[in-house]
This record gives structure tokens, C-alpha cells and sequence, in this order.
């Protein structure tokens, strides 16, 4: 079942985002922002069954056009499909979280290469404030773990900031559709929220704007690699950990 706060979170009554389509969205588009939305801030388990029909009766359509979105997710990769259970929330592989954060270490170390080139731009201030509200977040999350969530949409944002840089809008979609995916393949980890993960984020976070402010480009983006790959490294290492009956 979908749950009254997915209700809300994918715009229902309360904010009218998810309640009809705008006027140049397919009903199949609608679905597909609903389901992601779903995915995204209800974070199902992994190997959960999608629920097509209740999703159809609360965006008030039939169920064709909820089956034609969860199929263009699936193609993604974003839902798997079970004989038995129907489409369901899929299970993230070590691979395939792997070759994503590839991906990312390829589009934002390119964006910071291509920023290193253009010497008649400033970083925007704009990450400096996301690294300050991130410190914040840090410390909210730490008295109140509801709060987390908007620390990882702060990191998503500060990370999106820098594939801005590029100046190339192809390439800030394709980082759009990347995060999507590590984000749901994340999903239903519930990883431990300690100060020193969170503190190490925030400290790699300012390096790479401490870099980018002093002119050492080039330093920014040896460091952002080496945070993609740290981050990178200690997702796997969670996921690979048995897990507790």
C-alpha cells in the first residue's frame, strides 16, 4: 500500500504536484513522476511489489498508463520484475552500484575539468552556502535522524552544483538520471547515522570549495575523486556486510 505521507509527498491534495497532469504531460508521464517520487522520498524496501492498482486509483487513471511508467523503469533498471510478485522494487547488485558511481567519477570529474579551463569564471557562492547548510544538517541529523534526508539532498545538490559548472545542460540531465539511480539503488539501506560519517562528507565537501575558491582547480578535482571514491568504496563495503536475521 502507499502510505498517506507518499500520498502528500508525491503532491497529492496537499500540494497539487501529483494530483493531475500538467497540461503538457501524458498520463503515462504523470505516472512515472508519481513512481519516482515514490521511490525517492518513501524509499521502499528493495524486492518490495510495486502497488500498480492503488497507484492507478490515486491518480484517478486506469491502470495502462501506471503499467507503461513502471515499464519505462524497469527498462531503466529502477524496478525488476518477478514472476510471482509482479514488478517489484529492485535489489541493488555490487556491480551495478559500482559501475554508477563509475559513471558519477566520469561526469563530475570531466565537469571540473572543463571548469579548470575556464579561467574567466568564479565559483559560484552557492557552494560555499551548501557546505555551511550541510554542516548544519550534519549536526540536526545527529539530535534528529528525520532530519538526514535533507542533509542527502544537500549533498545531491552540492554535487549537482558542480556538473553546472560544465556550462554543458546534456550533460547536467545525464547526472540528473545517474543520482535517480544510485539514489533507488540506496534505497532500504539504513545505514548508521554517526558523526563521523556525516563530519567526513561535510570536511571533503569544503576542501573541494576551499580548492575551487584559491584558483587550484585542477586540486578540486583530485579531490572530488577521492571523495566519489571513498563514498563509493563504503556503500559497497556496507551492502557486501551479512546482514542480521
Amino acid at each position: 500500500m502507499i502510505s498517506p505521507r507518499a500520498t502528500s509527498a508525491q503532491g497529492g491534495s496537499a500540494s497539487g504536484s501529483a494530483s493531475s497532469p500538467g497540461p503538457e504531460e501524458s498520463l503515462e508521464s504523470h505516472a512515472r513522476r508519481a513512481l519516482v517520487e515514490w521511490l525517492t522520498k518513501e524509499h521502499p524496501a528493495p524486492g518490495q511489489p510495486v502497488p500498480i492498482r492503488e497507484f492507478a486509483r490515486r491518480l484517478g487513471m486506469s491502470r495502462t498508463p501506471v503499467r507503461s511508467a513502471v515499464g519505462r523503469l524497469y527498462e531503466r533498471g529502477l524496478l525488476a520484475y518477478d514472476p510471482t510478485a509482479g514488478f517489484t522494487v529492485a535489489i541493488p547488485s555490487l556491480s551495478s552500484i559500482y559501475e554508477l558511481f563509475e559513471l558519477r567519477l566520469m561526469l563530475e570529474s570531466h565537469s571540473l575539468r572543463l571548469f579548470a579551463e575556464r579561467t574567466d569564471r568564479e565559483p559560484p557562492a552557492r557552494l560555499r552556502e551548501l557546505v555551511d547548510e550541510a554542516e548544519e544538517l550534519a549536526r540536526l541529523s545527529l539530535q534528529d535522524p528525520d532530519r538526514y534526508i535533507e542533509f542527502r539532498e544537500n549533498d545531491s545538490g552540492f554535487h549537482r552544483a558542480l556538473v553546472e559548472l560544465s556550462g554543458l545542460p546534456m550533460l547536467l540531465e545525464l547526472h540528473d538520471d545517474l543520482l535517480l539511480n544510485i539514489h533507488v539503488t540506496r534505497t532500504g539501506m539504513v545505514a548508521p547515522i554517526t558523526g563521523s560519517r556525516l563530519n567526513a562528507a561535510v570536511s571533503e565537501h569544503r576542501a573541494i570549495v576551499d580548492a575551487l575558491e584559491r584558483g587550484d582547480r585542477l586540486v578540486a578535482r583530485d579531490l572530488l575523486e577521492a571523495h566519489i571514491l571513498r563514498v563509493r568504496d563504503q556503500t559497497l563495503a556496507f551492502l557486501a556486510r551479512p546482514r542480521m536475521e
